[in-house]
Formats: structure tokens, sequence, C-alpha cells
């Protein structure tokens, strides 16, 4: 009974895609299968009319398309068969293209929905559930496991259709001879029952295979994470030996799943293979069935067996897949649908950009941050917070100082609406920080945490791609100067290429990157912004990649730009450098800092000590 729920539950999400599909895939498969075993039924009085076994009258279906035959007003010759045995071939071809289409379309349009849909709740989820799952699950559910449940779905439909297919063809048989066909689906069933610990192993063996592959991708990952400790630390035995592991593992599964599909096969095709010559010695020696028929009997059972090893095989391949649509129904249980449905109820690509506009507006800050009796923890960890109070006013830098371990990272992702307290309330200029307002508050944020990420691309991707400004009127002085927002802005935007949707120009691009002295990185590249770099963190040395990573935030125009230890890769110089742009932008930006180092406390107009 479980097992029946569990199929339910995996059709449920079909629910939402094309169910209308389905239903034209049935009635072409059900077309199919009358088509295929008529034509084959139609070459009764083909051989009647050839002389071949006629076996005295015709009888039984025989009888049965002559009377038709000749109560519709026509005469069957060789040329009337033919032409219509043609017509049904053709028109069964045609099914048969028409569904393969079909099919095919069906599936890959489900991948791709289910795999963006599920993208979009991974993405949209709240940061301490994203931060609690392993990255290389979903990885492994979005590349292998989603194909895995469409395949799924795609062999129930294939069992679907050769059950079908077993049904007309025996429908047939049984009108030309119901007792050799009785023993036929007499053995089918037998042997069918004899492989079922066939079905039991197919799951164990899924399983495996989907562990193993799962084990694969860690390794991978652990290599690239490490990849900089690996190489000094001369380690790489230990990765490859551990890859060679997995990979030596996830072979043997293939070869043994592969193994547990195929002999199955061969003893259905043996059994099928002495039964058929058994009922064609019996039934030749007992003259019971014209010969006619009889050869077309043996047609229709040399149809039907191999039927019955598809179904066998179907069913061990939905059995073998079934730990992959666990992961994949797992994860979208476990990721709230929250921007999902949303997205759906809004239903059109304008109220989408209303919502997006609304957004980018953001929260101009003018009276400050206040923090009241917060209190947090991780889970099965020590107390970080236990009512705290502090106040951050607006259009000040205020530096977060503390010893490592005492929250300064955490606080900051409290403020950023990443994290939620347990207990108390953050109010952003007397306005409780809730679901509510949280849009409008991240809109007008910028955020440097201490390990900047830079994408593979191009210098101006990596400077603009986050650049969704908010309105809190922030960026570097003299910034409206250059940045007109007209159509002259627009015009110099589509000469000098610059970031794509976010009207940013490479004047405005290079003014803040002379600001926090990195303009001289562009220079470095014959290309200039449209140089192309793979590994930033080897073109570029730790204060660089800060320094462009914190041009890319001030690019964004934040109203409040909170900073996690983003000078701590810089020598003194560069230090002072960012630290005075920074003290000019709080004329129109809140800054909140993060640091352990006492050099900066100077440029600070409040310290919040943890």
């Amino acid at each position: 009974m479980q097992h029946y729920l569990f199929i339910i539950r995996t059709f449920g999400l079909l629910r939402d895609h094309e169910p209308w599909k389905l239903v034209l895939i049935f009635l072409l498969t059900l077309l199919q299968g009358v088509t295929g075993g008529f034509s084959i039924v139609l070459l009764i009085p083909l051989l009647q009319l050839l002389n071949i076994g006629t076996g005295g009258e015709p009888e039984g279906i025989a009888l049965a398309i002559r009377n038709f035959a000749e109560g519709a007003g026509i005469e069957i010759t060789i040329g009337s068969i033919l032409v219509v045995y043609m017509v049904l071939l053709t028109f069964s071809a045609l099914i048969q293209y028409l569904k393969a289409l079909l099919d095919a379309r069906y599936q890959q349009t489900f991948i791709y929905t289910l795999r963006r849909r599920l993208f979009r709740k991974i993405i949209m989820a709240d940061w301490q559930l994203l931060n609690s799952r392993s990255k290389t699950n979903h990885l492994q559910v979005l590349t292998r496991e989603v194909p895995n449940l469409a395949a799924y779905y795609f062999f129930y439909l294939r069992l679907l259709t050769t059950v079908i297919m077993t049904g007309a063809y025996t429908l047939y048989a049984l009108l030309i001879s119901a007792r050799f066909t009785l023993i036929i689906i007499g053995v089918g069933a037998l042997t069918f029952l004899a492989m079922r610990r066939f079905l039991s192993r197919s799951f164990r063996l899924g399983k495996g295979y989907v562990d193993s592959y799962n084990r694969l991708l860690k390794y991978i990952d652990d290599f690239w994470q490490t990849v900089k400790i690996a190489k000094v630390h001369s380690s790489e035995d230990y990765y490859y030996n551990r890859f060679d592991e997995a990979s030596t593992s996830l072979l043997n599964m293939e070869y043994r799943m592969q193994r547990n599909w195929s002999l199955p096969q061969l003893i259905q095709r043996i059994v099928g293979l002495v039964v058929l010559v058994g009922i064609v010695w019996f039934g030749y020696k007992s003259g019971s069935t014209p010969m006619a028929s009889f050869v077309i009997l043996i047609l229709l059972f040399s149809r039907i067996f191999p039927q019955l090893i598809a179904i066998n095989t179907d069913i061990n391949m939905i059995v073998a897949n079934v730990p992959s649509v666990k992961l994949v129904m797992q994860l979208d249980a476990d990721l709230p649908d929250v921007g999902v449905s949303a997205e759906r109820r809004e239903g059109s690509e304008e109220r989408g950009a209303r919502r997006a506009k609304s957004a980018e507006r953001g929260v101009e800050l003018k009276e400050g941050i206040r923090l009241e009796g917060i209190t947090f923890s991780y889970p099965d960890g020590e107390r970080l917070f236990d009512g705290f109070n502090a106040e951050i006013r607006a259009h000040n830098i205020t530096g977060i100082l503390g010893q490592s371990g005492r929250g300064k990272t955490t606080l900051i992702d409290l403020i950023a609406g990443l994290q939620k307290p347990a207990a108390g309330r953050i109010l952003v200029d007397g306005v409780l920080l809730d679901e509510k307002l949280l849009p409008r508050w991240k809109a007008g944020l910028g955020y440097l945490p201490q390990d900047p990420f830079f994408i593979d691309g191009t210098l101006r991707e990596n400077l603009v791609w986050d650049s969704t400004p908010g309105a809190g009127g922030g960026g570097l002085p003299g910034e409206r100067g250059i940045r007109t927002g007209g159509e002259d802005d627009e015009a110099r935007n589509r000469v000098s290429g610059g970031g794509a949707g976010t009207g940013i120009g490479d004047e405005e691009i290079m003014a803040v990157l002379e600001q926090v002295n990195a303009a001289h990185l562009v220079k470095r590249f014959r290309k200039g912004l449209d140089a192309f770099v793979v590994n930033y963190q080897t073109a570029f040395s730790g204060g660089e990649c800060q320094r462009l990573a914190l041009a890319r935030v001030l690019l964004r125009k934040p109203s409040v730009l909170l900073l996690d230890e983003a000078t701590s890769s810089l020598d003194a110089e560069n230090e002072a450098t960012v630290m005075e742009v920074l003290a000019k932008l709080k004329e129109r930006v809140t800054i909140v800092f993060v640091t352990h180092r006492e050099s900066v406390t100077r440029w600070f107009d409040e310290v919040i000590k943890i």
C-alpha cells in the first residue's frame, strides 16, 4: 500500500505539467496497438488467397474479416488486401513517429520546467536553510536526479505503451486460438513472478549508484575547495585515490545494474523460445487450427514475448530510479514555495517588472538601525547574543569590533536579513524589519564579504553583474555628473559596452575604480574592461580582489554598506585610500564595518564592541 501511495505522490509532480499531453500520448499508444495488431491479423485472408495453408473454408477471425468485407461491398483480392495492409502500416508508422516526438518533447520540457522550478526554490530559500544543506546534494539533484525523475516517468509511459501493445496482440491471439494464447499468458505470468527478486535488487543497486555518484561529486568539490592547499602540500594523490575509489564504485554499480537488467531478459527469451517451439510442434501435430491462422498466431506470439520482456525491463528501470525520485521529491518538499507560488499568482511579466521596480527603490535610511533585545544562537551551538542592544546611526561609519567567534559576521547577517533572531527585533527608521519590508531593505544594501567571489568572465561582467541600483543615493562623489541617466548615457553605454540591463557605462565604472585605487588593474590588460579572466584569485592579489569587489558593491549605489573585514588583505596605504573613499560616501551612505584591526578605528564615528 505504501508503494502505491509513493507512486501517487510522484505523479503529483505532473499535475501542473500539461496533463493533456499525457492523455494524447495514451490515445496514440492505444491507436498504435490496435493498428499494429490488426495489420498482422489482416495477413490471414492474404495467405488464404495465396493458397498458403487455407485449411478449407475460413473460420474465426478470418470469417469475420470476410463477412465485414462482403457487408461493406469490398471484394477481397490480393490488391485490396495489400492496399489496406500498406495503409495500416503507414498509419501505424505515422502514429509511432508522432508519439516518439511527443514523448521526447514532453520529457525534455518536464526536465526543463522542474529543474528551473527547483533552482528558483533553492535561490529563493532562506540563507539559514541553504547554509545548513550540502551544495553537492543540490548539484546532484539538479544535474542528474531530475533527468532520472523524467526517465522514471518515461519508463511508466513506455510500460503503458508495452501493456497496451501486449493487450492488443493478446486479444487478437485469443480470437484466433484461446487455448494456445492462455498457455502463453500463463507461462509469461509465472516467468514474471519468478523474476520478482530482481526488482528488489534493482532498488538496492539504484540507491548504491546514487550514493556513489554523490561521493564522486563530493570528492571533486572537496578538491576545488582546497586546491591551493593540495598543491602546496603535494597531496594530489590523496584526492586522486578518493576520486578513483568513487569512480570504481560507480563503474561496478553500473555493471551490476546492467547485469540485473540483462539476466531476466535472457531467461525470458529462452523460456519464450521453448514455449513457442512447443506450441508450433503441438499445433502442427494436432491440426486443430488452420495453417494460415496458425502462421499469424506465431507472428503474434513472436510479438507478445518481446513485449513481456520489455514490461519486466521497464519495471526494473522504474524501481532502479526510485532513489533518484526520492531525492528530488525530498528537495522539493524541504524548500518552501516562497517566490515560486508568488510568481505564479502574479501571472504576467508586467506585474513581475512592477514588483522588481518597487524593490529597486530600496530604503533610504534617514535615522538609523536599532537592535532591541536580540537573542540568537546556531543549532547545537552556544548562544552568541542574549538580549543584545545596539544603535547604528544613519550616515555614519559604525565599526563592529570583537574577537573571532564572538558573532561579528552573524550580526551583519542579522542586519542584512539573512538570519532571523530567536527573540528581539530590528528596526529600520523605527519600522520593524519583517518579511514585508525585507525586499526593499535588501535592494538598498551593499555587502562585501571577507572573501570576495568572482565569476569566470570579463572585468566588466564581474563589476556590473550585481549592479541593480538601489535608491539610497549612494555611490561616489560626482557620480551624478558622470551618469546623466538620459539618452546620452544610454548611447554611451551601447558604444562602450557597459553592463547590459544596468545602465552603467564604462566611464562610471572607471570612476569607481579610480576611487578605490583599482583603475590601474584594468589597464594591465590590452582589452581593458573586455579582458576575459578565468581565475581572478590567480590574476590578482587578495588586496586587489577586495578592491575590485568593493568597486562592484559601490556600483550598486547602496544606501547601507555592510563590510565584513573589507580591508583585511590591504596594506596600510591602500587601506587608508579605501577608508578615505568610505569617509566621503557616508554623506549619502550608512556604513557598517566589521573588523578586528585597530588601525581603521580612527575612521569610525561609533564603535560597537561584542
